[in-house]
């Protein structure tokens, strides 16, 4: 040990090849944390690749940073939300279709597939006149 050194200092301040996605999506966004992690920190950083992704790293990540009132000094910020995040869908999943929120004042467009209630209201209409005849 050299004088005036304390301790060993155990950051990276290299990225690891396994977080080179990660980190360029977030750049990407523009948000520039230090990524000085530990190796304990970056074990986990690669399991949390592993679980849930890059891409839901990346995400979580971007919006953490637009949610935080000063900016994002330090990747660390990101540990916690991403550890919160659940594991990444099984390849060929289909993503579920999510409905209005309930008291949403947003109306989905009729389709062809999906006719508006007019549309219906006229077909049935044409039907009992139909019937009729």
């Amino acid at each position: 040990m050299n004088e005036g050194e304390s301790a060993r200092d155990d950051r990276v301040a290299v990225i690891p090849d396994f977080a080179r996605p990660v980190v360029d999506r977030i750049s990407a966004a523009e948000v520039y944390p230090a990524w000085t992690l530990t190796s304990g920190e970056w074990v986990i950083v690669h399991a949390l690749i592993k679980r849930s992704g890059p891409d839901m790293l990346a995400a979580a990540a971007v919006q953490a940073a637009q949610r935080a009132r000063n900016g994002v000094a330090h990747a660390r910020y990101f540990l916690r939300a991403w550890q919160a995040l659940p594991p990444a869908p099984a390849p060929g999943t289909v993503p579920a279709t999510a409905a209005p929120a309930r008291g949403s004042n947003v109306v989905p467009f009729p389709s062809a597939d999906r006719p508006g209630r007019a549309a219906q209201a006229a077909d049935w209409y044409a039907d009992l006149l139909a019937e009729e005849q």
